[in-house]
């Protein structure tokens, strides 16, 4: 019997479950592992040109089919960005989509949640009594009785769980990676940077496409390269690690810093490692900001004609000054609001600065002056005070480091250019998320790293295709955006239309402001990638009704789950994606049981409840409607309407471009677009500037202020834009370091840091059913000092005890030296082989991290975020060993071998 599959005994709980058996392969036919390398004797042979899903990286895949078997994945070198690499997650292709422990068919929940007792449904039964469910509490309650949600990993149709909520009237969808893992970058550096609502940024994370110019080691002139917070041959090696390790290998080769808690494969071929105390990275960056300010190394020039720091802040309104304000240009002109003020040296008077620069003035970078009744100082002297405390010394006091290293590291950044920072996923997982942005965006803000050759904050051409077919703003109204849980306070959600996750859980189990009812989740296992995962089991008793739409079996699905929606995996779906100048496909190899692509799921659901009278979800689907505001982004009938909206622009047919595997749609030559900022608007005959308040770079960033004054620029209600009440506090337009809640420096009794981070195995919450890797790597291990072992009575290989004021978990250490004295690294985990035993909750409970993690007490004010890392624990040996039932011999794993199966016709075409 296969530990992934609904258990046989559970469905034979109930009476009601005739036809279950029939949804699950046999776990222990013979021969499954030698049929998978099928023989090569058989007849037809053919290659798929698709991409992998396995992580957000979508690597491109040739895959070979043999009599409709997929029988061997390998890389497509036509891609810019993986080069014909594939990583051990991608290699596990197969093992995933023949694993015998798939979510075969549609399933309904007919004993108690946790019992594992289902009964198959066909899909028609499932749509229909999932769509009255929630169009009968749509009409007594509102679309606020849904909630929704979603995760990150290789989700193709990130945005769907957004669009559904929006169809349906509701105004909460939420995922853990959103204000935790991405977003608060995301949203920073549009603010700082300038994407804004309708503007575009290449952010620097590696990961999700930006840093665009590491993929061409030919053409780029990138000398150094500061990695914060993110590991590439970790996360992306056969991406971004890839192309760093083609970068050190150029003849001139490849500086790199990186800031780590762990000694990680990119840190060991570093010039400076600095293990960085988990939660203090922003005390660090102002001690870097500080640094390159009082030694002048900052770019002049740049700084001073295409940053704000030469202009004056009114101290009334924290924003920049306007020339009116001060009379110095008319209220009524239509520049009115973007023409800024700066103090000139020439004068010795203020003057308004016309765009985009005037030669005849010399505007002060520093000082405090008297304009207009008020006390003016510059945005650069505003900066400069409030880093001004924050030493090399003081510096290594608070991140645990050595001042000299840390002053290496910033010199060979500013020396040893040109250079560029990489900012990872570390920072948004702190209340300081917002901040942690903020302070990479100022350092290369004053290095001058902005569009030109070798710099990483790039506005290269966008694609033609849509990667992400995005939200339903046009029909979202004012009632839907002020019911949206935790948005008035943490506006910079808007940028996905997400809900504040510690908010959403409160109204669940408090009724207050109101009661959500169903809970549509898509992703793996909300169990282990929710902080303080033990607060669940209180939110899921009180919802009425739960659907998860995922690939297999989780904690989740046996503890929360009321129907079971199987979806596809990678290589039975479509999908197209950017990869720099290139557009790659991702289409279907073979079709196995009644797996339905997600975004055809959603659009069933909302088609039906159109049906049933929704008039959101009569809009969605109304193409008249959605012209007349402007979107053409209609709910899709089926597969094909769908990938032809994922088109967009591009030449050809689907079918056209699944033959070619990969085009490109623009020349590498074309593709490098340097300082788009300096490019002539034809309507005014001047520079266009970036999306931001003052049209440059923002180290003293507007746009952050009036983001929690007004919800601006994402707030928005019938496509229009809306005001929204504001935060209760302002949100601070300069960066700030805060001491985590829970730190070292007072806390005795829970004297060790842990932090966590990503392994090359698995990505988020996936994968763990998947033999090979869990052979791989089948326990967490926890990472931690000789010396910190020794003065907690740990050995190497022994397990552990790591408990948190929230709760305890095992997990195996590792003794090395690669960890920062007085911290612990440990990866997160849950364990699918509990799933059909007496104790599914095992799977969650015994190993996975985030039964020790933070969701209350302090919030990032942007976006909501608490502390998944830096936080305090204590560490002991676990005399009674692993847990009892765990698998961790390579032979534990035989039941998930891959299992042949012929392939199915489509459930929807």
């Amino acid at each position: 019997m296969s530990q992934l599959n609904m258990s046989r005994r559970g469905f034979m709980k109930a009476a009601a479950a005739t036809g279950a058996l029939a949804a699950l392969g046999s776990a222990t036919a013979p021969g499954r592992f030698r049929e998978a390398h099928a023989d090569e004797t058989t007849s037809e042979t053919k290659k798929v040109y698709t991409s992998c899903q396995a992580c957000i990286c979508s690597c491109a895949v040739i895959a070979t089919v043999r009599d409709g078997r997929v029988i061997r994945l390998e890389g497509n070198p036509e891609s810019p960005i993986s080069r014909g690499g594939l990583c051990a997650k991608g290699l596990s292709g197969i093992q995933a989509l023949y694993n015998p422990c798939r979510n075969k068919y549609p399933m309904k929940r007919v004993g108690a949640r946790g019992t594992n007792s289902f009964e198959r449904i066909s899909w028609e039964q499932a749509i229909e009594e999932i769509s009255q469910k929630l169009m009968q509490d749509f009409n007594k309650y509102g679309g606020e009785s849904l909630v929704t949600s979603t995760g990150g990993g290789g989700n193709p149709h990130f945005g769907s769980p957004c669009r559904f909520t929006q169809a349906l009237g509701s105004p909460n969808v939420f995922e853990p990676g959103c204000a935790q893992c991405f977003l608060p970058r995301m949203a920073t550096f549009s603010l700082m940077y300038g994407g804004g609502k309708s503007g575009t940024t290449s952010m620097a994370d590696s990961k999700y496409g930006g840093c665009a110019e590491l993929y061409f080691p030919d053409v780029t002139p990138i000398q150094t390269l500061v990695m914060w917070g993110t590991t590439t041959s970790y996360h992306a090696p056969s991406g971004s690690g890839r192309a760093i390790a083609e970068l050190r290998a150029r003849e001139q080769g490849l500086n790199l810093v990186v800031v780590d808690p762990r000694f990680t494969p990119d840190a060991a071929m570093a010039e400076v490692w600095l293990p960085i105390r988990p939660g203090t990275d922003v005390a660090l960056q102002m001690t870097w900001i500080r640094y390159i300010i009082e030694n002048e190394l900052y770019d002049k020039d740049f700084c001073m004609k295409w940053t704000n720091l030469p202009y004056l802040i009114n101290p009334e309104t924290k924003k920049m000054l306007r020339a009116h304000e001060v009379g110095l240009g008319d209220a009524d002109a239509d520049d009115a609001d973007d023409t800024f003020v700066v103090w000139d040296e020439k004068t010795n008077a203020a003057a308004p600065m016309p765009w985009p620069w005037d030669d005849a003035l010399e505007p002060a970078f520093f000082g405090t002056y008297e304009v207009g009744g008020m006390t003016c100082s510059t945005a650069f002297t505003l900066l400069r005070e409030r880093v001004d405390e924050w030493t090399l010394q003081k510096g290594a006091d608070v991140c645990c480091l050595d001042a000299e290293q840390i002053e290496k590291a910033i010199r060979v950044y500013t020396d040893k250019g040109p250079s560029g920072l990489i900012l990872g996923v570390a920072t948004d997982m702190s209340p300081q998320a917002a901040q942690g942005a903020e302070g990479a965006c100022i350092i290369e803000f004053l290095m001058g790293n902005v569009e030109r050759p070798g710099a990483l904050l790039q506005r290269f051409p966008d694609p033609p295709n849509k990667v992400d077919l995005g939200t339903l703003n046009s029909i979202v109204d004012e009632g839907m955006l002020e019911k949206r849980l935790g948005y008035r306070e943490h506006k910079g959600l808007g940028i996905w239309s997400h809900a504040h996750i510690p908010t959403v859980f409160k109204a669940i189990t408090t009724g207050e402001p109101y009661q959500p009812r169903n809970w549509m989740e898509r992703s793996g296992n909300k169990h282990a990638m929710i902080g303080n995962a033990s607060q669940l089991p209180a939110i899921v008793d009180k919802m009425e009704m739960i659907c998860h739409l995922y690939m297999y079996p989780t904690a989740f699905t046996i503890e929360a789950a009321d129907y079971v929606l199987p979806t596809q995996e990678w290589l039975e779906s479509y999908f197209t994606i950017a990869h720099a100048n290139k557009i790659i496909i991702r289409q279907p190899v073979v079709h196995l049981y009644e797996t339905v692509n997600e975004g055809i799921i959603w659009a069933q659901i909302v088609r039906r409840c159109a049906e049933l009278g929704n008039p959101y979800a009569q809009k969605a689907i109304d193409a008249d409607y959605l012209a007349s505001v402007g979107s053409d982004l209609v709910y899709w009938d089926g597969q094909q309407s769908m990938m032809d909206m994922h088109m967009g622009k591009l030449p050809m047919t689907w079918d056209e471009l699944a033959e070619m595997g990969t085009y490109e749609w623009i020349s590498s030559e074309d593709y490098h677009t340097y300082y788009t900022y300096k490019s002539i608007d034809a309507a005014t005959g001047k520079e266009k500037g970036f999306n931001t308040p003052s049209k440059k770079v923002e180290p003293y960033s507007e746009g952050i202020l009036m983001l929690g004054r007004t919800g601006e620029p994402w707030a928005s209600a019938n496509g229009n834009s809306y005001t929204m009440q504001p935060a209760d506090e302002d949100y601070d337009p300069l960066v700030y370091y805060l001491e985590p809640e829970e730190s070292p420096l007072t806390d005795d009794e829970f004297p060790i840091t842990l932090t966590e981070g990503r392994i090359p195995h698995y990505h988020h919450g996936t994968l763990r059913n998947v033999p090979y890797l869990r052979e791989l790597y089948p326990v967490p291990l926890v990472s931690i000092h000789p010396e910190t072992a020794a003065a907690n009575g740990v050995e190497d290989e022994q397990w552990v005890w790591v408990e948190s004021r929230r709760g305890k978990i095992r997990g195996k250490a590792c003794v090395t030296t690669g960890i920062a004295r007085d911290v612990v690294h440990m990866e997160r985990f849950w364990n699918p082989e509990y799933l059909d035993t007496d104790t599914p909750s095992k799977a969650w409970t015994e190993m996975n991290v985030n039964v020790l993690t933070k969701t209350d007490g302090r919030f990032n004010p942007e976006f909501g975020t608490y502390t998944l890392r830096g936080f305090q624990v204590k560490v002991y040996p676990a005399p009674e060993g692993a847990p009892e039932g765990a698998w961790i011999n390579p032979t534990d794993f035989e039941p998930w071998m891959p299992e042949f199966s012929d392939p199915t016709e489509v459930v929807f075409k």
